[in-house]
């Protein structure tokens, strides 16, 4: 029986993103349906926190750094154990073959992703890197929305059949205990606060958050995630009702969506967009783009904006239009699911 080998850099990444979040909760899950198959995790020598596993072996092995550990070490191990490479966070690693997983097309369609100096000597790279490793690298593909699927299918030219979609989901949430120090800290006031979470990247779009909170002076705007980033503007300009709170923990995410108004997603393009699924998990009202995959995740239970209309927000008015019970997207997305799915598409590449 052909061994199993899952890429296991996301334990070595320094923050803890939307890849390494669908991996992390995918292989807990696939871990109770592997009994049957050899299955590894291989990370780099260095890593120290560890998942805990029943059926799946963790191995360590190399000790490069991560960015050259994931085109050395890993296809080396790969190709002298003769195994299925199964890649989970998009580390299209060079010369071996394997299911990969293209959570979005960001490289090719969103130009703004790739701003500066070096935004523009790696963008080309990526996109080549990308293409490679769907259209010569994959004995299959996985993507995580219909929507991304498509993209890939135009883009690359891959038939459809070849793509399986294995999406995110939200019951990780429900693992986390509430951190109110949040709350408490910022002198949060329950349901009278908007939440958002994500860099400042471009295509998240903090524009639109910007444009909201000038627009809607009596509320604050409370913005988490990666806060390197601020293409656009300077500090000056941010409104004095935005409320930065740069990377916090998952208690205090949960915390902040139980509690919000409303959970607001404006991004231009989304490959799935996790965040406001957990909202909905929270019981909040979300705000999300009427744009790339958001419609085909969220139905009816969202409150659609145009990302590109900064003028006349009125958050009162948008909160108004009915929206259905989020049951219907809650049930339809679990992370055990997705890992029947993935598991079932590992044992069809097998040899």
């Amino acid at each position: 029986m052909q061994k199993v080998v899952i890429n296991g850099d996301y334990l070595a990444f320094n923050t803890f993103a939307g890849v390494s979040r669908f991996a992390t909760e995918i292989l807990a899950e696939l871990d109770l349906m592997v009994k049957d198959l050899k299955v590894e995790l291989l990370t780099p020598e260095y890593v120290e926190s560890l998942p805990k596993f029943k059926n799946i072996k963790i191995v360590k092995f190399g000790q490069q750094p991560i960015l050259k550990w994931k085109n050395t070490a890993l296809p080396q191990y790969v190709k002298k154990q003769e195994a299925l490479l199964v890649d989970l966070t998009q580390a299209f690693p060079f010369g071996v073959k394997g299911i990969t997983c293209v959570h979005d097309c960001i490289p090719e369609l969103v130009s703004t992703a790739y701003n500066g100096v070096f935004g523009k000597l790696v963008k080309k790279p990526l996109k080549l890197i990308q293409r490679r490793a769907v259209i010569k690298n994959s004995v299959a593909v996985i993507t995580v929305s219909e929507f991304s699927k498509k993209d890939i299918a135009r883009l690359y030219h891959v038939k459809p059949e070849k793509i399986t979609v294995v999406g995110n989901a939200w019951q990780h949430i429900e693992k986390t205990a509430y951190d109110d120090t949040i709350i408490n800290k910022y002198n949060l006031e329950t349901k009278k606060f908007y939440f958002s979470l994500g860099s400042r990247v471009e295509h998240k779009n903090l524009k639109w958050i910007v444009s909201a909170a000038l627009q809607n002076p009596e509320s604050v705007f409370v913005v988490s995630g990666e806060n390197s980033y601020s293409k656009g503007f300077d500090e000056s300009q941010f409104p004095k009702n935005i409320i930065f709170t740069g990377y916090i923990s998952d208690g205090e995410i949960r915390s902040l969506m139980a509690n919000c108004k409303a959970f607001i997603l404006p991004s231009i393009y989304e490959g799935f967009g996790i965040p406001p699924m957990e909202a909905l998990a929270e019981n909040a009202q979300i705000i999300v783009s009427n744009t790339s995959c958001l419609p085909e995740i969220y139905g009816k239970s969202a409150h659609y904006i145009d990302p590109y209309q900064l003028e006349n927000i009125d958050l009162d008015k948008i909160l108004t239009e009915h929206v259905e019970d989020p049951e219907a997207v809650l049930n339809k997305y679990s992370w055990g699911k997705s890992a029947k799915t993935l598991y079932s598409l590992i044992c069809r590449c097998m040899r």
